[in-house]
């Protein structure tokens, strides 16, 4: 009877131990699982943030090409001009 007691008392001590650890993880797991989705929502916040920077940085761009591209366009017509004219005054 007393062995059967004792048996029975740490068996109930290990149960008790396992209850605890297994609470003790999930907790862990949820605030793993929390962590985890703060990171993505960030990942998705510096994503949204870089195509942005991307998109207006095209932008931009392009239009200071076309800008480029038009006062070559006129500097090369005006010397062209030129030639032209001293080419015809020959």
């Amino acid at each position: 009877m007393e062995l059967n007691s004792f048996v029975l008392g740490m068996l109930t001590i290990i149960g008790v131990a396992l209850v605890i650890l297994v609470v003790v993880g999930m907790f862990k797991i949820n605030r793993q699982k929390e962590q985890i989705r703060d990171l993505q929502d960030f990942i998705n916040v510096v994503q949204n943030n870089i195509d942005r920077t991307a998109n207006k940085l095209e932008e931009i761009m392009g239009r200071d090409m076309e800008e480029l591209r038009r006062e070559y366009s006129s500097y090369v017509d005006s010397r062209y001009d030129k030639l032209m004219s001293k080419l015809n005054d020959k």
